[in-house]
């Protein structure tokens, strides 16, 4: 006990100072890929052909990411071969779409319902990291509940598969108004990784209204809380510039 103790003196506070203070994300998030400008070789679609999740899109010979199919391989910044994209080490990916700022929750508590509706796990980790002391979301003021009833956010993840359809609309439906919506993970913003098909006919957003996406594969939990935050309406958009847009969805 007294190992433990001593422990804790000796180290501090650990626990994140975000949003209060700007930090650079622990671990090995890969960052965000972002075009620096110019256009691309003539005929040259590099980008285009290495992307797994068909997120490239070019506009006007300049290569444009559709962040919410973006899994952040980094391949197409890899292959680029004038430079053109580049990378950005930022964990704020979160968008509203439109990105228009969402409303305020009229109390400073905010009530989450988890809903798994067919992720491969991955996401679920991470949303269950961000109330580990070191991310601490209580501080925030945000609360996993375990009834829909209780909670004024959905935040749900996975690509929406046959067999969780209906569970997650009557889950929809429980919450009571005024709700939001968040996406987490990239197969809930866009659609599956492996593509629309029996299993997961329709993506989240033609099933609910989304209020935020949160893209990743999977977010890491400081992306998770700066899109709690954007959701409250109490941070900004995140991505390049402080706005990052999708090139198609």
């Amino acid at each position: 006990m007294a190992n433990w103790v001593y422990r804790g003196l000796a180290g501090g506070v650990v626990t994140t100072r975000y949003p209060h203070q700007s930090k650079d994300i622990p671990g090995a998030w890969p960052g965000i890929p972002a075009a620096a400008g110019g256009e691309c070789p003539a005929g040259c679609r590099a980008c285009l052909d290495a992307c797994p999740g068909g997120a490239v899109d070019f506009k006007e010979g300049t290569p444009l990411i559709a962040y919410r199919r973006c899994i952040f391989c980094r391949r197409c910044v890899d292959v680029c071969p004038a430079g053109i994209l580049t990378w950005r080490d930022d964990f704020r990916t979160a968008v509203a779409p439109e990105c228009e700022l969402p409303r305020r929750f009229s109390s400073r508590s905010v009530y989450i319902r988890h809903v798994d509706a067919g992720a491969c796990e991955c996401c679920l980790w991470e949303a269950g990291a961000v109330s580990h002391p070191f991310y601490d979301l209580n501080r925030l003021g945000f609360f996993f509940v375990t009834s829909p009833r209780h909670a004024d956010l959905l935040l749900v993840s996975g690509p929406v598969t046959v067999n969780m359809a209906y569970a997650l609309e009557k889950t929809y439906q429980a919450v009571p108004r005024p709700k939001k919506v968040v996406a987490l993970g990239t197969c809930a913003c866009g659609g599956p990784a492996v593509g629309v098909g029996y299993a997961t006919p329709v993506p989240l957003p033609e099933v609910l209204p989304v209020d935020v996406f949160i893209p990743g594969c999977p977010p890491a939990p400081l992306t998770i809380l700066h899109g709690l935050l954007l959701a409250a309406g109490r941070a900004e958009h995140g991505g390049p510039d402080g706005q990052m847009t999708a090139a198609r969805s």
